[in-house]
């Protein structure tokens, strides 16, 4: 038999095991649903948090964060889990990858030489009206 492992309201205890809801293993099942698709998952413990902080009034942003949010792999990092328990208050997160930035226009091109001895800017100014 499958246990179940929900959180149960207002206490948000999972139902299955009693630990404080996300579990380990409702976060091992919850990586392994959403592991195509890691924005789907964050989008939805974002909304348990909303839902968590309505009846978890005693519990501070960072703690809520920490319990809800703080499991999950950083993005670019795969689906992972860091921690087997819950994790500690605060959680540790690595920062994710810096990834190089690359202009979609492509390289900047120098613009043609000017004719008949006109400066560049009266050559563009000119050609955008029309008149050369």
């Amino acid at each position: 038999m499958t246990i179940a492992h929900i959180p149960a309201r207002p206490t948000w205890l999972c139902t299955g095991c009693r630990e404080p809801w996300p579990c380990a293993a409702k976060r091992a099942q919850l990586v392994a649903e959403h592991g195509d698709s890691p924005a789907a998952l964050r989008t939805m413990m974002a909304l348990r948090v909303a839902d968590a902080a309505e009846d978890l009034r005693q519990l501070g942003a960072d703690q809520l964060w920490a319990r809800f949010l703080g499991w999950l792999p950083a993005p670019g990092q795969g689906p992972a889990i860091r921690w087997v328990a819950n994790p500690p208050l605060g959680g540790h997160r690595r920062p994710a990858p810096v990834m190089e930035q690359i202009d979609p226009r492509g390289p900047l091109r120098a613009s043609p030489a000017p004719e008949n001895g006109q400066t560049r800017t009266q050559s563009r100014r000119w050609s955008a009206h029309g008149t050369t």
